[in-house]
């Protein structure tokens, strides 16, 4: 029936099949593996610009505290909100909210300037100003390299020969972050 000869050319078809299957394997994990790893070095770098951010919110605070006694209940708001944020380090949809909602409270206090001819005036707070600006402008572009990451690796995530890896292997879907700055 099979000659030696078929019986070995089937044996190293197999062996090829399996070497092949296990190579992409190993590709396709460590291929994974890099995305995922370049995806969390760029959201140490926004963690970085989010920190900064928070520790400026102290003294915007304080400032705002002595030329708006009225606005106590904002202020509250606002370390509430750096509390919540301070505290949560993952890249989760958690974070992306106590930072958005920090953002927004960030925007009302220092568009009490508007009301106040005062604090509009005082020089710590137009100073502060200008650093939380520019905190934001450094973190809107962190932010937006973190992202295009997170659309790289899952859109590679996502295609076809490397989706069952990807399962088996559990690389989930990463979430986009947004901050309002």
């Amino acid at each position: 029936m099979f000659s030696f000869s078929t019986e070995v050319n089937i044996s190293i078809i197999v062996g090829a099949v399996v070497f092949l299957a296990v190579l992409w394997s190993v590709v396709a994990v460590r291929h994974l593996k890099s995305l995922k790893k370049q995806v969390y070095e760029q959201w140490e770098l926004i963690d970085e610009q989010l920190r900064k951010r928070q520790s400026v919110l102290p003294n915007l605070i304080e400032t705002v505290r002595i030329f708006a006694k009225d606005k106590e209940e904002l202020l509250e708001k606002m370390i509430v909100a750096r509390m919540k944020a301070a505290k949560e380090y993952s890249r989760g949809v958690e974070k992306i909210e106590y930072e958005h909602d920090l953002s927004m409270v960030i925007n009302e206090v220092v568009a009490l300037e508007k009301e106040n001819a005062d604090l509009a005036k005082d020089t710590n707070f137009l100073e502060l100003k200008t650093e939380i600006g520019e905190l934001g402008n450094d973190l809107e572009e962190e932010v937006k390299r973190y992202n295009e990451m997170v659309r790289y690796y899952n859109g590679h995530r996502n295609m076809a020969v490397l989706r069952p890896i990807a399962s088996v292997y559990k690389f989930g879907i990463l979430n986009i972050f947004e901050v309002e700055s």
